[in-house]
């Protein structure tokens, strides 16, 4: 009996949970204000800034989407706060209490040609290959 070297993966098997990074995540989440410098490493490349509350981000996301067309959408703008607050009304948990998205701001993308920042990135905990803390 012989047995099978080529066995399929479930692919519907959930990733391993980084605890550590998790524990960063409910540091955050837990100190309104907080703000950790970390560098992740992703199947996209390398993003740097800083770790803070997914309603911090929430936050300065809405600041960000305001200033980039005040003018033409200003109807729909006058709306955006609610909406921000209605989704950020008791965090971002999954149903096994572990956050499955994680908040960055003042953001730089270490793995593209020049200079690319961005006031705020917002990925998935699944994506994240790699991380430390601190800047580059």
């Amino acid at each position: 009996m012989t047995e099978d070297r080529h066995q399929t993966v479930d692919e519907t098997l959930a990733p391993a949970v980084d605890a550590h990074l998790e524990i960063l995540l409910r540091m955050v989440e837990a100190q309104p204000g907080a703000r950790m410098a970390i560098c992740l490493t992703t199947r996209s490349g390398v993003v740097a800034g800083h770790l803070v509350a997914a309603r911090t981000w929430a936050e300065r996301w809405e600041e960000t989407v305001r200033q980039a067309d005040e003018q033409r959408q200003a109807e729909v703008m006058a709306h955006l706060p609610q909406m921000v607050q209605s989704t950020q009304l008791h965090g971002e948990t999954s149903e096994n209490g572990l956050h499955p998205f994680l908040h960055l701001v003042d953001v730089t993308f270490m793995s593209v040609p020049g200079s690319l920042t961005s006031p705020v990135w917002r990925g998935r905990v699944s994506d994240v290959c790699g991380w430390s803390l601190g800047t580059v």
